[in-house]
């Protein structure tokens, strides 16, 4: 999945909760391991990787549970 991917999702929940007087601080963030899983809070999303050659570009980042 690239980042992108999120942040268009997101735009388009944004939209939908805007309809319904929300926001996106209303939503809390979850992750399954897989659908017959317990369901495990985020706790914080960072940078994970950078570029080999100036480590200095974010290449992924990664949501962290604990």
């Amino acid at each position: 999945m690239k980042a992108i991917e999120i942040k268009e999702f997101l735009s388009r929940i944004e939209k939908e909760l805007k309809d319904n007087n929300r926001t996106l601080e209303d939503v809390d963030v979850n992750f399954r391991f897989c659908d017959d899983s317990d369901v495990h809070q985020v706790k914080y999303v960072e940078e994970d990787l950078f570029d080999s050659a100036t480590n200095n570009i974010v290449e992924s980042i990664i949501f962290r549970i604990r």
